[in-house]
């Protein structure tokens, strides 16, 4: 199966966050130009060094770190990289992901009239002490202001983070959230519960137990409030984490649900290509001088960190599938690996179906809402 998505990484911001464990830089934005000057070598390696062969790309996705801190100009050239060694689908999704604190509307009309059709803003809350919690840049007033921008410069196809599970947090907090995306009829809202990550400021602020100071009653009470709310208003709640009207779901991430492979590109950037699973190098001085060597060698810039073999590629179709309201269809799992889901897996789905975390459908099997709220039980049966 060839790739048909590219992620790109753009590992720089204005400030980490204090739950933030994803590979960024801050106070390092003077460095921009020089790695966009990296990214786009890269992408013109690419078919030298990392087996792309022009394929049409259905969806593109900047993340971060703050995408939104390129200019319009560096944007457009990497944009332009792209479209001159691969082909774009008409329409392809291309996602960049936005901080409230770094974009006005100029700056998104810009990004709109350059292709970018999709934002994703990192909205998280519209308290503000719950923002202060979380070392966020923005205030709420320039969370609702980087919504409407975007709406003014015709953004249609927009996606807000909310973050749930944070000390503090109330119930009419969540409310006042969700009251504005609906009123702003936002058509994609991601939900992720605040998870400790080890060696950020919040671990240690909460000496990472969580537990101590939001119970996971409180969280899942606080999630079950979300989905009923947006389920009501005509959401679909297409993936553990994710909800949206028909029709906005997110493409690109759905290429990671189907365990499809695809390009990356960028310091620390993780990739699925062939059967290999790897990521990127990730020291920027590092990256940006091993792409722009003078004979670049495929081993200084991609790092492998798992090859899987058809049974690892089985298990990991299973538990990603799973993820998604739609669950495992049995149809698209023989025609990749010509057997059976039962015959793969059918003592574990037995014993899923037993525990009621697991339903059967017209097309194969989903988790049941019992089975969405204790989602890692399953996934164990396919590591």
């Amino acid at each position: 199966m060839r790739p048909h998505a590219a992620y790109i990484h753009i590992p720089f911001c204005v400030k980490k966050c204090a739950y933030c464990d994803f590979l960024s830089f801050p106070s390092c934005l003077e460095r921009i130009d020089e790695y966009v000057s990296a990214l786009c070598r890269e992408i013109e390696l690419s078919k030298t060094l990392f087996r792309a062969d022009g394929e049409t790309l259905d969806s593109v996705y900047f993340g971060g770190g703050t995408p939104s801190l390129l200019t319009p100009a560096q944007l457009e050239r990497i944009l332009t990289a792209l479209q001159k060694h691969f082909r774009l689908a008409d329409p392809c999704e291309i996602t960049l992901e936005a901080n409230p604190g770094t974009v006005d509307e100029e700056k998104l009309k810009n990004f709109r009239e350059l292709g970018i059709n999709r934002l994703s803003i990192g909205v998280q809350s519209l308290d503000d002490s719950v923002l202060r919690t979380l070392g966020r840049i923005h205030d709420a007033e320039t969370a609702k202001a980087a919504v409407l921008s975007a709406k003014h410069a015709g953004f249609q196809n927009i996606s807000c983070d909310m973050m749930l599970g944070i000390p503090g947090q109330t119930k009419g907090s969540l409310e006042k959230t969700l009251s504005f995306f609906l009123s702003e009829k936002i058509p994609h809202i991601s939900l992720y519960s605040l998870i400790l990550e080890e060696g950020t400021p919040l671990y240690a602020r909460y000496n990472g137990d969580i537990e101590k100071y939001v119970s996971q009653e409180d969280d899942r009470g606080m999630y079950h409030y979300v989905l009923s709310t947006l389920s009501t208003s005509g959401y679909a709640h297409y993936e553990i984490s994710n909800v949206a009207i028909p029709g906005f779901e997110s493409r690109h991430n759905m290429m990671y649900w189907r365990a499809e492979p695809y390009y990356a590109f960028g310091c620390g950037a993780h990739y699925y290509l062939g059967n290999e699973r790897g990521r990127h190098e990730e020291d920027l001085d590092r990256y940006i001088a091993s792409v722009n060597s003078d004979q670049p060698a495929k081993e200084k810039i991609y790092i492998p960190e798992e090859l899987l073999d058809d049974e690892a590629r089985k298990k990991e179709f299973m538990m990603l599938a799973f993820r998604t309201g739609n669950g495992v269809d049995e149809g698209d799992f023989e025609a990749r690996f010509h057997i059976s889901v039962e015959s793969a897996f059918g003592a574990a789905l037995d014993k899923e179906i037993r525990a009621g975390l697991v339903e059967k459908t017209d097309y194969g099997y989903r988790l049941t809402e019992k089975g969405f709220d204790l989602a890692n039980q399953v996934f164990l049966d396919y590591i």
